[in-house]
């Protein structure tokens, strides 16, 4: 009896260790693909797809889109014109701008941002960010409509998007966290397949750099005006496009 509980433990011990290594060698395979992507040249890793007959691109913004002062002047500028759904509000600059690309875009180890570019025109932008390598999934991140063309076109890159992320970074599944007021980006999550998980409370904070929401701390008493709310894929039968083409 003595005998079995002892190899029950050390059968108990192997398991976790393998688990632990598995996870260790997914993430270090991941953020390896990851960090070789953003150091790319801009407009080298893209993906092509056909939306309503038209031909549209995720191009993977790359380490030397900081030296861009374009594309971060129009990054910023869609970052103001929607800034009531981030949760943080402050004077955007060019160079503030640049400086959040470098340190939360280039150097996050798990983030990556595609433009969403169709003929000439720049339309927004789609991320996905904060790796789970125990459970392969991430969040869908940063998502904007910077620009009104192409109505239904955010639909189909977040999808595509999706699919990219299974196909090139092994990923399971996805969540992500909006505004639970933002009726309008929740009536296209739930399109996409995400349902609603839980809400988090959240309270306003002011700080250096300007006002900013976060998580309310557990026992708070006072009015809560705000929430985030939480949102899981649970689409079942998940198929892949077949129009995906890696460039």
């Amino acid at each position: 009896m003595l005998l079995m509980r002892l190899l029950a433990l050390i059968n108990n011990k192997i398991t976790k260790v393998t688990k632990m290594k598995s996870k260790e060698n997914i993430q270090k395979k991941v953020l390896g693909k990851i960090c070789k992507l953003k150091h790319n040249l801009f407009g080298n890793i893209k993906i092509s797809y056909d939306f309503n007959n038209v031909k549209y691109e995720l191009l993977l913004l790359t380490s030397d889109c900081a030296d861009n002062k374009e594309l971060m002047q129009l990054i910023g500028r869609w970052r103001k014109e929607n800034e009531i759904w981030f949760p943080s509000q402050f004077n955007v600059t060019t160079e503030r701008t640049t400086k959040w690309f470098k340190d939360k875009v280039t150097n996050a180890p798990d983030k990556l941002l595609f433009m969403i570019k169709a003929g000439d025109d720049y339309i927004g932008h789609v991320g996905l960010f904060r790796f789970d390598f125990e459970a392969n999934t991430c969040e869908i991140d940063n998502i904007i409509r910077g620009e009104p063309a192409y109505p239904g076109i955010m639909y189909d890159a977040i999808k595509n998007m999706m699919d990219w992320g299974r196909n090139m970074l092994g990923l399971k599944n996805y969540s992500l966290k909006t505004f639970s007021y933002n009726e309008k980006a929740i009536k296209l999550y739930k399109r996409l397949g995400f349902k609603a998980i839980t809400k988090i409370p959240l309270i306003q904070t002011e700080g250096k750099d300007g006002l900013e929401w976060i998580d309310a701390p557990e026992g708070y008493a006072k009015k809560i005006n705000r929430y985030n709310l939480i949102m899981k894929y649970e689409r079942k039968n998940y198929y892949l496009h077949t129009n995906q083409k890696q460039v």
